[in-house]
Formats: C-alpha cells, sequence, structure tokens
C-alpha cells in the first residue's frame, strides 16, 4: 500500500539511500532553489516522475502540516530480518550497539529515537509488531531522514528477542529510573543492546526480568524521569564516551 511522506530532508534522504522505494515526487511550480533543486535533479536521475503542482495544492495531499513543498509518494517501508541486522553486525567486526524499544507508541518520539541511534551509531533497531508506533511519514519527519539509514527489525516477541541477543555475547541493559545502579557506573564497552520504555509506562515487567542489567539515570529535580527520546540519547552519549573517549 502507498504512504505519503512529505518534507525536504525525509524526502532527500530516501532519494539518496532508497530511491527504489519512491514513486512519484511532487514539487511547487516555479523555479527550484537548493535542496528542492538537487530532489528534483535525483528524482529525475532515478526516473521518478515528478509533479509540479501549484504551492496552494499541496495541503490536498497531506493537510494541515509542514509539507515544505515537497510530497512523495512511497512504498510501504522495509523492515529488516533480525538474521540480516546480526550478519551485517558481525561482518563489521565492531562491537554491538543495538536499541530494542519497548513500547514506543508516539511516532514523534520514535522518529527522534532513531534520529539519536543514528548518530551514535547504532546497528539497527528492533520493535515489537504490536504496541510500536509505524514507520510512516511522522517518524520520518522526526528523524531527519535517519530512518532512510537505520534498519529496523519487527519482532513478534521481545524476551525471545533478547535471548537470542545474549547467545551472541550481547548484553542487555535496561534504563529504568528506579534501578539502584547508576548508569555513569556501569562499564558499557562490552557488546551492548539498550531497552528504553515506553512513554509513561516503561519497561514491561517481563522483559524487565529477562535485561541482564537495569541502570537508571540520576536526576536532581522533582519530577525523576525523562522522556524516551531524551533518555535515549543520554544512555547512547555516555556509551560514546566511553568507547572513544573514556
Amino acid at each position: 500500500m502507498e504512504e505519503k511522506i512529505f518534507g525536504i530532508n525525509p524526502i532527500l534522504e530516501i532519494l539518496k539511500s532508497t530511491p527504489e522505494r519512491i514513486q512519484q515526487v511532487y514539487l511547487p511550480v516555479g523555479d527550484l532553489k537548493n535542496k528542492k533543486a538537487l530532489i528534483y535533479s535525483l528524482a529525475r536521475s532515478h526516473n521518478i516522475k515528478v509533479h509540479r503542482i501549484p504551492p496552494s495544492k499541496f495541503s490536498f495531499f497531506v493537510g494541515d502540516v509542514s509539507h515544505q513543498g515537497v510530497v512523495g509518494i512511497v512504498s510501504p517501508y522495509a523492515y529488516q530480518s533480525l538474521e540480516s541486522l546480526l550478519e551485517t553486525w558481525r561482518r563489521t567486526k565492531e562491537k554491538a550497539l543495538f536499541l530494542i524499544l519497548d513500547g514506543v507508541e508516539d511516532p514523534r518520539n520514535f522518529g527522534a529515537i532513531i534520529r539519536t541511534a543514528n548518530t551514535a551509531g547504532a546497528q539497527g533497531i528492533f520493535v515489537p509488531k504490536h504496541r510500536s508506533a509505524p514507520v510512516n511519514d511522522a517518524a520520518l519527519k522526526a528523524s531527519a531522514g535517519a530512518l532512510a539509514h537505520t534498519p529496523v527489525c519487527r519482532v513478534s516477541n521481545l524476551v525471545s528477542l533478547i535471548e537470542e541477543l545474549k547467545k551472541e555475547g550481547i548484553w542487555i541493559v535496561g534504563t529504568d529510573a528506579s534501578a539502584g545502579q547508576s548508569l555513569y557506573s556501569m562499564d558499557l564497552t562490552m557488546d551492548i543492546a539498550v531497552v528504553i520504555g515506553g512513554e509513561g509506562k516503561g519497561m514491561h515487567q517481563l522483559v524487565k526480568k529477562h535485561c541482564d542489567f537495569l541502570l537508571s539515570i540520576p536526576t536532581r529535580g522533582k519530577i525523576n524521569s525523562l522522556n524516551a527520546s531524551v533518555a535515549a540519547a543520554v544512555v547512547f552519549y555516555e556509551i560514546i564516551r566511553q568507547r572513544h573517549f573514556g
């Protein structure tokens, strides 16, 4: 089933990474400058049909959103398999850095987390088939195009996934505001998969029980928990600090 995406950076990143997903592009009539001109050029080079329409008609496609005068019709996002993600990681011979999202259902949070994971060098993201935000235009836009470069794998059961990752020698590190051990007291230079819980509820109890370590992010204010995307950023950049600047 076709999907619509909008915004300059999301469409540009797909054109650069997986142009075969894009079936049509809509751009405004008139002179095109900077990134819009690049989108036009890349689309034509990949034989993608480009429609030029009046700017007033863009709201017909995407409604009252910030479309930036660019709309793309794309094929559905292609999720990766568990084996393909692991095989790619094995070939790199790098320290594992995966992300497991347990119940993150807001597409904008999902996209923001993927953006952080990509900048931190994560090799892949795992999400459950149910109770998870979809890979849609809102997530793609919030990721600033990072979704086009970050493999996402959908699994039926997170506990089974965790056990498979453990067999590969990957340690499972969960984030929990009530955990006794601080993020900053943990050696994070090993092969790791980080678990981030959903907005409000955090990790499910069964997932929490299967983590090797539960870590808290120290806070000093009256609110002791962070937004899921902020928590992911704090954890990932502590991993980067330890691995590359420790």
